[in-house]
């Protein structure tokens, strides 16, 4: 043999050498316990392996998922289909199929979870493998994402509708006031006791009440503050709250203000119709009497935080107006600050308390969101920027 050649080893190493049957068992074992999903086999319909990771995730001690019914451990709304499903996996030649459903852990709580589920076969004996994977805060992120997308087009919807009913209160506030001059005009010719002169006397009172109509309209669409003045919301919230509670005494009121409240810049007349227009919907959805709660709060927002959409970060005056009322379904929250939409008789109301409520607040630079249930009530929340509060 050449001694210039130099031994294979030195070219690619040393031949691995095979482990034990014992070490690979562990180390098996050890991927499968320590991973990060869930695992657990079934057969018939027990579980009869279930590793660290699904004892975790469903509130079990350690051994505890061993012999339970594997159907169990779903929300109620998935057991039916969670035993079906393996059912058919029994007799489906081991095609895997994969399912997003609702866990059931052992607290009673719930988390939702991407299951992932084939045949195998076990020393001569079949059962259904299942890998969990929890998604609890992929579904959640996603909700919040549904929820946000939402809300920015009913913004944007606010927004389209706002430019319409400013442009059409414009020209109707215009006709309006051609009317009225006419009408004026005609009466400084005509004495008290002419037979027209109460019809245009009431000319002249329908005038003013579309009149009336056009400026909320407007208070909607542009709604201009017309007499800024530095606030202490907590003073003027009670102010509003208490005569509204003189005049409906059914209503019992709880009040929780912060004693540290800051300042606000914003027009006091237009804000106490912001809370009398509230106070006024609460106690319409409680025609038998019921609880208001009203509480105030400071709270900020940094680039990070999550906030109602467009609200820029800063610090804000949040006030909550509830009830425990009626209550909404989801279409009526959509629709409840549109000009002209009211879910009463419209020969009795206008549809224009919410729609200006939102307008004054939107023009305050400010925030107004609602949530609701039906059968458990209503609750507004407002934030409004303190003094110096939010950055540009």
């Amino acid at each position: 043999m050449d001694s210039s050649l130099k031994p294979r080893e030195e070219y690619f190493g040393t031949r691995p050498q095979l482990e034990p049957p014992e070490l690979d068992e562990v180390k098996y074992r050890t991927l499968v316990e320590e991973g990060f999903d869930g695992i657990f086999i079934q057969k018939g319909q027990k579980i009869v392996f279930a590793n660290k990771r699904i004892h975790q995730l469903l509130g079990y001690e350690q051994g505890g998922l061993k012999g339970i019914e594997h159907w169990l451990i779903y929300h109620p709304d998935y057991q039916q289909l969670a035993a079906e499903q393996a059912e058919t996996a029994m007799h489906s030649k081991g095609a895997p199929y994969t399912q997003e459903v609702k866990l059931q852990r052992k607290d009673g709580s719930f988390c939702d979870a991407e299951i992932n589920a084939q045949l195998i076969t076990l020393n001569g004996v079949s059962g259904i493998q299942v890998w969990v994977r929890d998604i609890t805060e992929r579904k959640q992120a996603q909700r919040e994402e549904k929820e946000r997308q939402a809300q920015l087009s009913q913004m944007q919807k606010m927004e389209a509708i706002s430019t319409l009913a400013g442009g059409i209160a414009h020209c109707f506030n215009n006709l309006l006031m051609g009317i009225q001059g006419n009408a004026s005009l005609v009466l400084l010719d005509i004495d008290a006791d002419h037979p027209h002169y109460e019809k245009l006397r009431h000319i002249e009172e329908q005038v003013r009440t579309g009149a009336d109509l056009t400026r909320q309209l407007l208070g909607f669409a542009k709604g201009g503050r017309y007499n800024v003045k530095v606030v202490n919301l907590n003073a003027l919230i009670e102010k509003t709250i208490n005569a509204f509670g003189r005049k409906r005494p059914e209503i019992r009121i709880h009040s929780q203000y912060a004693k540290d409240i800051m300042p606000v810049e914003v027009d006091p007349a237009q804000i106490e119709q912001v809370f009398e227009n509230l106070y006024v919907n609460a106690w319409q959805a409680l025609p038998g009497g019921g609880d208001l709660y009203i509480k105030t709060k400071n709270v900020a927002f940094d680039g990070n935080s999550a906030k109602p959409p467009h609200l820029k970060p800063g610090e804000f005056v949040k006030i909550s107006v509830r009830d425990n009322g009626m209550g909404m379904d989801k279409f009526t929250q959509q629709r409840i600050f549109e000009p002209f939409f009211t879910t009463k008789d419209p020969s009795n109301s206008r549809g224009l308390g919410l729609a200006a409520v939102y307008g004054i607040i939107r023009n305050h630079e400010g925030v107004i969101t609602v949530t609701s249930e039906k059968g458990f009530g209503t609750a507004f929340d407002i934030y409004l920027p303190a003094l110096n509060g939010p950055k540009s």
